[in-house]
C-alpha cells in the first residue's frame, strides 16, 4: 500500500512538472472566455453522436430555451438554424491542417461555406490557437455574425490542486481525445452553473468489426491510416477518463453537469431524463 501510494505521488509530480512545461512551450498566457453572463447559467451541450435526433425529438423545445453549444459538422445538419447555437467548438487538428483526407477537405469545405452563408445570429466559434492563422479561420472571419475566439488545447494532467488552477486561467485542459471534452471544459469556463449534455452517445467500440477479410475502424490518423484495436482501446480510456477529470473541476468551480442523452456510455456525470 506504501508503495502505490509513492507510486502515485511521484506519477502525479511529474505530471505536474511535465503539464507546466508543456503550458510554457505550447500554450498561450493570456488566453481568456468572456463570461456569458449572470442570467444565462445554463447551457445546452450538443454532442454529434447518433443519439442527438432522439434528443431533439424529446427534448427539442427545453434545449432551444437554453443557450446551446454545437461541435464539428453541426451546421451541415437541418437543425443548425431551427437551433441556432450561441457556441460553436471545433478541436480537431483536421479542421485547420492543409494535410489531410480528401474526405475531410471535402467537409470543411462545406462546414466553410455554411457557417458563411446559414449563420444569420451572432454566434461564438471556439477554436484552438493553433489555428489562429489558418485559411480556415481567415475565410470564416469573413462572416460578421460569427465572433472567433482561440482557446488552450493543451493537455495537463498532475495534482488535482495544481490541475484545477491552470484549467482555471485557461492554460490547459484535460487530454481532449474527443470535441466533447473540451466543449464541457469551456462551458464551464464560460460561466455556465447548471450544464445539461445531448448527443452523447460514445459508443464508438461498437463500429468495430472484424472478420476474415477486414478490420473496419470508427476513428483514422490524421494521415488517414487506420487506428489498431489497442489504439481505439486507448483513445477511448483516456477520453471517459477525462470526463471524470472534468467532473472534479466542475465540482471545484461550483457547476452541476448532467447527462441528459437518451443513450450514453458516459458514466461519470448524473444520468438524467428530461422532463
Amino acid at each position: 500500500m506504501e508503495l502505490q501510494k509513492i507510486t502515485i505521488f511521484f506519477t502525479s509530480l511529474f505530471q505536474s512538472c511535465l503539464s507546466i512545461l508543456k503550458i510554457a512551450l505550447l500554450s498561450n498566457w493570456f488566453a481568456s472566455l468572456k463570461k456569458f453572463g449572470k442570467d444565462e447559467d445554463e447551457c445546452a451541450v450538443l454532442g454529434n453522436g447518433p443519439c442527438l435526433n432522439k434528443d431533439f425529438e424529446l427534448n427539442l423545445e427545453f434545449i432551444k430555451s437554453k443557450k446551446k453549444l454545437c461541435v464539428n459538422f453541426f451546421a451541415l445538419s437541418k437543425e443548425y438554424e431551427i437551433i441556432r447555437p450561441d457556441i460553436y467548438v471545433l478541436s480537431a487538428p483536421e479542421f485547420w491542417l492543409k494535410n489531410t483526407t480528401d474526405w475531410f477537405k471535402d467537409k470543411r469545405a462545406q462546414l466553410i461555406e455554411n457557417l458563411v452563408s446559414r449563420t444569420s445570429w451572432q454566434m461564438t466559434l471556439l477554436i484552438p490557437f493553433a489555428a489562429k492563422k489558418s485559411e480556415f479561420c481567415q475565410k470564416i472571419r469573413s462572416q460578421r455574425n460569427i465572433t472567433v475566439i482561440f482557446y488552450n488545447n493543451t493537455p495537463v494532467e498532475g495534482f488535482k490542486s495544481i490541475v484545477n488552477i491552470l484549467f482555471k486561467m485557461n492554460l490547459g485542459m484535460p487530454r481532449p481525445h474527443n470535441v466533447l471534452v473540451p466543449s464541457i471544459y469551456l462551458a464551464v469556463n464560460l460561466g455556465f452553473k447548471k450544464i445539461f449534455i445531448f448527443g452523447a452517445d460514445h459508443s464508438f467500440h461498437e463500429e468495430i468489426t472484424i472478420d476474415e477479410k477486414e478490420v473496419r475502424m470508427p476513428m483514422y490518423r490524421l494521415d488517414g491510416e487506420e487506428y489498431h484495436i489497442h489504439d481505439i482501446f486507448r483513445k477511448l480510456y483516456l477520453a471517459f477518463q477525462s470526463y471524470f477529470i472534468l467532473k472534479d473541476y466542475a465540482e471545484y468551480m461550483g457547476v452541476i453537469i448532467l447527462n441528459a442523452s437518451s443513450r450514453s456510455y458516459i458514466d461519470a456525470f448524473e444520468k438524467i431524463r428530461i422532463k
